[in-house]
């Protein structure tokens, strides 16, 4: 059965909408995913801060103990300053790794739309080729997921 022309422009309209709404609903994904790994990375770094504020503290206390009294107390002082400065490194270099892994959400919704053109320049637009669907492109995530969100 032949569809008029109506029904035909009426259901390539239903088709972009979805399209448009499968889009949206993987860039609200993709900006979730990169403010969850942004807070996390400053929540780590807040945490260093903190951390090498109370090595400053003890690091005061060695220089102190170290200049009053000569005794082998500062040693358990430069023991616990030098535990204090490693945590504070561990969590300053985690923290900087997070933050590494934001990716800017503009940039993927731009990877996304090239991968669309691409695929209607190429697969239907272009007569007589062979039609790659939109997604045959990683978006990043490794899950295996097409620029719509959809299951391949």
């Amino acid at each position: 059965m032949r569809q008029s022309w109506s029904e035909t422009f009426q259901t390539l309209g239903t088709a972009v909408l979805e399209l448009l709404k499968a889009e949206i609903a993987a860039l609200e994904r993709d900006l979730a995913r990169s403010g969850k790994n942004a807070a996390l990375g400053i929540a780590l770094v807040l945490g260093a801060v903190a951390v090498l504020f109370w090595t400053l503290g003890v690091a005061t206390y060695l220089l102190v103990q170290l200049v009053a009294l000569w005794l082998p107390v500062w040693g358990a002082a430069l023991v616990v300053t030098l535990a204090l400065a490693a945590v504070a490194g561990g969590l300053a270099f985690a923290g900087l790794r997070k933050l590494k892994k934001f990716e800017n959400p503009l940039s993927t919704a731009r990877r996304r739309l090239d991968d669309h053109i691409d695929w209607w320049q190429d697969g239907v637009l272009a007569p007589g080729t062979a039609r790659r669907r939109p997604g045959a492109l990683s978006d990043g995530d490794g899950e295996g997921e097409g620029p719509a969100g959809g299951a391949r």
